[in-house]
């Protein structure tokens, strides 16, 4: 069985998690890092609104 993916939101949530980490003084690195991690989440999930990711849950999906 396939998993359905929705990218709808996906570019949002990575620009609005870069501008977020680099407004929190993160090194672009760590910002860009972060900013995949969002959107990668939100393509989890179906929707807009709903697939944007909490803070909690980037750093959960960027922990080793």
């Amino acid at each position: 069985m396939r998993r359905r993916r929705d990218g709808t939101a996906a570019g949002d949530a990575f620009a609005a998690c870069l501008v977020v980490s680099l407004l929190e003084g993160r090194d672009e690195e760590e910002a860009l890092f972060r900013a995949c991690a969002a959107g990668a989440l939100a393509v989890s999930r179906l929707g807009a609104q709903p697939s944007l990711p909490t803070a909690a849950e980037i750093d959960a999906i960027l922990r080793p």
